[in-house]
């Protein structure tokens, strides 16, 4: 096969790819890095700005197949309340007088079960 290839006086082709193409060439996808990095675009605002008619979906993979950027939206999460905090703390408090107790609990992939003696 090699030795077709190199010996063929017209260049090698390769065959055209099937499947749909791409709507984004480099530029745009490169365009769409830059739009994320500096600006802090959502997906949904870069899909908008941009000068193709792309879906939100299509923005993520490009930004995923660039590889050096993960783009995820955070999980909320309020913070504890000060009641919240003082639960706790006294909660482990009450933990620290549990010495004799402690000793018949069998630790067994982070889950307690307690031994039958």
């Amino acid at each position: 096969m090699i030795y077709r290839v190199l010996t063929r006086k017209t260049p090698y082709d390769p065959k055209p790819r099937s499947g749909r193409p791409r709507v984004t060439d480099i530029r745009s996808d490169r365009r769409i890095q830059r739009m994320t990095l500096s600006q802090k675009m959502s997906v949904h605002e870069i899909a908008g700005a941009s000068r193709l008619q792309i879906s939100k979906n299509t923005v993520h993979r490009r930004l995923i197949e660039s590889g050096y950027m993960i783009h995820a939206k955070m999980v909320r999460r309020l913070p504890l309340s000060k009641l919240h905090i003082s639960k706790r703390l006294q909660w482990s408090r009450n933990q620290m007088s549990y010495v004799d107790k402690w000793m018949a609990v069998l630790f067994s992939d982070e889950k307690m079960v307690p031994r039958w003696t």
